[in-house]
């Protein structure tokens, strides 16, 4: 890989992260959406799968570690807003609940809980994009046997 390509690579990296961040926000404000454009895994999402694949070849490139621990981080927050808005017990109010107006009660209160943790979530999002970020800087002022010694 030449320093344009790594550069590239990042660059789409960031811009797989922002789109699934998107589409978890989506979710977290009520916007109808497949749950499955927003995977819970670390692993799964389109920037894991790239990081723990494709990606491992810059493993050895300063920063780029890093990147792992706000990345675990933003998926454990998610997956505490995903249980909060669709874990099972709100899924199926009792009739009685519906009729008193309680289960939209606790699923209006649940979307406020998720939205407060959304901020969590964009600060975990926001670690990922300004390591990537760092990373695209230091790689640029590289020289390319320097990068290349990296990667080999």
């Amino acid at each position: 890989m030449d320093k344009t390509e790594v550069m590239t690579t990042l660059k789409l990296a960031a811009v797989s992260h922002r789109a699934w961040l998107s589409n978890a926000q989506a979710l977290i404000e009520g916007v109808p959406l497949d749950k499955d454009k927003v995977p819970v895994s670390a692993t799964e999402c389109e920037f894991g799968k790239w990081f723990y694949g494709d990606g491992q070849r810059l493993r050895t490139l300063p920063g780029f570690q890093e990147i792992e621990k706000p990345h675990d981080n933003l998926h454990q927050t998610y997956a505490e807003i995903f249980t909060l808005l669709y874990g099972e017990e709100s899924k199926k109010p009792s009739l009685f609940s519906r009729l008193i107006g309680s289960a939209q009660k606790a699923a209006a209160e649940k979307r406020e809980a998720a939205k407060v943790k959304s901020l969590i979530l964009k600060d975990h999002s926001t670690e990922v994009v300004d390591q990537l970020e760092q990373l695209q800087r230091m790689i640029n002022e590289m020289e390319e046997e320097q990068l290349s010694s990296y990667l080999s």
